[in-house]
């Protein structure tokens, strides 16, 4: 079970970023950003059929390389589809400043996105941010909010993600939806060291889990590891 919630969440869960009152950068960085080429192959492989999982690694392989533009571009595809952990990243990417200009309210616009679900850390981080707005930011906050759940909520959201996992579906035997033992795949092994280095066998099994591609036990799933898991968020600072 633990590799395959690892493919829904792409091992962010050990450790969100929290919103500390430290260097902006710092503070937007996940340890879980940094992959080896290995971590990177076979996440996507597994993500690709799944474009918040996808969109989400690209941002965080942006953010582990400093490409902050990037990422939050990354983010913003992967929030498209209803990815909260990336509309959480977003959200400490406008409050600290970090590939964007610093906009607190955009920042807690962001963070009451990703708390749309009520998930218990970003209820939090997003009711800190609220105590370090002043009133007219907390209304400029409250109209962008407006905009973005038009565009990112969980109403127009997960429909899309739907549309493309029905897609994705449609792609692969129906013999793989369900047990279908060990489905196998051999990749140059993602090292570094060129031709001559070898291969590496990874198993792409967890990939056609049938409760990846019903919509409605995808969504328990990730419900279960937000609400449930240990995930630390730190004091908002006012950034300044």
């Amino acid at each position: 079970m633990e590799a395959l919630l690892s493919v829904v969440l792409g091992a962010a869960l050990a450790a969100a970023p929290s919103a500390a009152p430290v260097d902006g950068t710092i503070a937007v960085v996940a340890e879980t950003d940094t992959m080896d080429a290995r971590q990177y192959d076979e996440r996507t492989r597994f993500s690709r059929t799944h474009p918040n999982e996808l969109w989400r690694l690209y941002g965080s392989d942006a953010a582990a390389r400093g490409e902050w533009e990037d990422a939050i571009r990354h983010f913003r595809q992967a929030a498209r589809y209803g990815d909260k952990y990336s509309q959480h990243r977003i959200s400490l990417m406008y409050w600290h400043g970090v590939g964007v200009e610093r906009d607190p309210a955009m920042a807690y616009a962001w963070a009451d996105l990703a708390a749309e679900r009520m998930y218990p850390s970003f209820l939090v981080l997003r009711e800190k941010m609220w105590e370090q707005l002043d009133q007219p930011t907390r209304d400029r906050a409250l109209r962008e909010g407006h905009a973005l759940y038009d565009e990112y909520g969980d109403e127009v959201a997960k429909p899309r993600l739907v549309r493309v996992m029905a897609q994705g579906k449609r792609q692969i035997t129906g013999s793989h939806l369900g047990y279908v033992g060990n489905l196998e795949v051999t990749a140059p092994r993602g090292n570094g060291e060129g031709f001559g280095a070898g291969h590496d066998t990874i198993d792409m099994t967890p990939m056609y889990a049938s409760w990846r591609w019903d919509a409605h036990q995808y969504w328990a799933v990730e419900d279960a590891i937000w609400t449930h898991g240990n995930v630390e968020v730190g004091p908002v600072s006012n950034g300044k």
